[in-house]
């Protein structure tokens, strides 16, 4: 393995690294946020509605 080589793979293998550890941050902080979105006291019943919308019955089905 040649110095240039070597280097590219360092510096390959560095961006590997920090993509792998802010993209983990990253979608971490995605997953809290859908998370409080989902269990927000506020949206209770907004979520509540939207579960009964298969058992609602329609007045034009024949």
């Amino acid at each position: 393995m040649n110095a240039g080589t070597a280097e590219a793979l360092s510096t390959y293998e560095s961006w590997r690294a920090f993509a792998a550890h802010w993209g983990l941050m990253f979608f971490g902080v995605i997953f809290l946020c859908a998370v409080a979105y989902a269990f927000w006291p506020s949206r209770q019943r907004q979520f509540e509605q939207d579960a009964r919308i298969p058992f609602r019955e329609d007045d034009d089905d024949v």
